[in-house]
């Protein structure tokens, strides 16, 4: 999932500024505010995909003294810049734009050439955006169908955000292409910008929403929010198919990464082991684990003797 989450990011980093560059120079020569709302999101975009390489590149920094259970959450951080990015440089950018269109209420008329200009530029990027937003997708389904899950869940359940963080992106960019045509189509036949205004406020709520989403899962992450339900099922079921363990009397998980886990656990083990028997113990309930959940990275098990 690693080189197809980069795949999904370099595919929407090419996409994002193409399209900042087309919409900005439309946005300039038609006046249109909800298209300069569009560049300015498509350049937010552009610049968080260098933020989602960077989480991807430091992800995988092997673990260190200062950092024992290594770098994973880096992603998690780098997205949580994104998402504040989106805020910031899109959300607001567009809302301002808008305030600005309807506070000024110019006429919406334009000449015939730069109508076609900037629906040109709107077509050019509805091809990009989806292309870039198709790649994301792919890499999305193919995830869901290693863990076994739909699409819906993985979208809300998966540590993955790299991937996630795409395709709220184009999507939120997808909404916002469709807006900035009804707002300038509306605009050129009413004569009023009023609403190509309304359609850069849109714009920015739709930004607004995506940012929040990315954000709040981002967040949860780190956090410190368990491995998912499946995944803590697997490990108890593990543990309990070895003769040699009673019960278990806890069981805690943490995502370190988009696909690393740390497992920390207290066993009731059967009396009587010896130290050896012990440390055997401890060496297979780990490399099953290894094949059974290949995602954990670390394990730490504190053993309790069965009183019974």
């Amino acid at each position: 999932m690693a080189e197809e989450s980069r795949g999904a990011v370099f595919a929407a980093m090419g996409a994002n500024l193409g399209i900042a560059v087309g919409k900005l120079t439309a946005g300039l020569l038609t006046g249109s505010g909800a298209m300069l709302a569009e560049a300015g999101h498509s350049f937010a975009d552009t610049i968080n995909q260098v933020f989602l390489l960077i989480g991807l590149n430091l992800a995988g920094t092997r673990a260190d003294e200062r950092h024992p259970h290594g770098y994973g959450k880096e992603g998690f951080f780098w997205s949580f810049l994104a998402a504040i990015f989106i805020f910031v440089a899109g959300a607001t950018f567009s809302v301002y734009e808008g305030v600005r269109t309807l506070v000024q209420n110019d006429t919406g008329q334009h000449s015939r050439g730069e109508i076609v200009l900037a629906y040109a530029v709107l077509g050019m990027a509805a091809l990009f955006e989806g292309s870039s937003w198709s790649v994301a997708v792919r890499a999305m389904r193919r995830g869901a169908r290693e863990r076994a899950w739909s699409f819906v869940r993985y979208l809300k359940r998966s540590p993955d955000l790299t991937a996630k963080a795409v395709f709220w992106e184009d999507s939120a960019a997808m909404v916002g292409l469709a807006l900035a045509a009804t707002g300038l189509g509306l605009s050129e036949l009413t004569g009023t910008e009023r609403w190509d205004g309304m359609a850069s406020l849109g714009i920015g709520v739709v930004l607004a929403l995506a940012a929040f989403l990315l954000g709040v899962q981002s967040r949860s992450l780190l956090l410190g929010e368990a491995a998912n339900p499946e995944t803590r099922d697997a490990i108890r079921q593990t543990l309990e198919a070895f003769p040699e363990v009673n019960g278990i009397v806890r069981l805690l998980t943490m995502q370190l990464g988009a696909r690393s886990v740390l497992v920390t656990g207290e066993i009731e083990v059967r009396r009587g082991l010896t130290t050896e028997q012990i440390e055997d113990l401890l060496t297979r309930i780990d490399s099953r684990l290894s094949e059974t959940v290949p995602e954990i990275s670390d394990t730490f098990w504190e053993l309790h003797p069965c009183l019974k």
